[in-house]
């Protein structure tokens, strides 16, 4: 697998959605994760991040995608961000990006960002983990149950009734 270094965009749309819903973003921390590679304050049980710490969100995705870079080419990671310096977090606001951009600039971090040795234990994964599920939980509103509507008509396929099974 290859990998590079995301764009300065694609942490911002992921920082900003601690800012996107009703409440703060939840990020778990089981006894497992390890600390922020950031100054990210944080407690073992959760933590509760909002707008205000969309910037150390930022930097905390960003150190992350570098470790993920320095484990997959040891010896030319630098030439990643060479000539590159890291931006100020710049907000994206709910109305300026789709759910679905959100959801791909987050496949496209994790999938830059798992080279790392301890990268399903890292904080960054567990903060992605929660970016998934609030935006998750913008398409789904209070709805997490699934009922079928009332009435809807039962769908049986020939190979149900082969089997015996309509």
């Amino acid at each position: 697998m290859s990998a590079f270094m995301v764009n300065e965009d694609t942490l911002d749309l992921l920082a900003s959605v601690a800012g996107w819903g009703r409440e703060d973003l939840w990020v778990y921390m089981s006894e497992d994760i390890l600390p922020p590679r950031g100054e990210l304050q944080f407690e073992r049980g959760g933590n509760y991040y909002g707008e205000r710490a969309s910037s150390l969100i930022k930097e905390e995705l960003r150190l992350e995608n570098m470790a993920s870079l320095w484990a997959r080419y040891p010896k030319d990671a630098n030439l990643f961000w060479e000539g590159r310096e890291p931006q100020a977090f710049k907000r994206i606001y709910a109305d300026q990006a789709t759910i679905a951009q959100a959801l791909g600039a987050l496949a496209c971090f994790e999938y830059q960002a798992c080279e790392s040795e301890n990268w399903e234990s890292s904080f960054a994964f567990a903060l992605c983990k929660a970016i998934r599920k609030a935006l998750c939980s913008r398409i789904s509103g209070d709805n997490w149950e699934y009922e079928r509507p009332a009435g809807q008509a039962e769908r049986i396929s020939l190979t149900d009734m082969m089997r015996g099974n309509a």
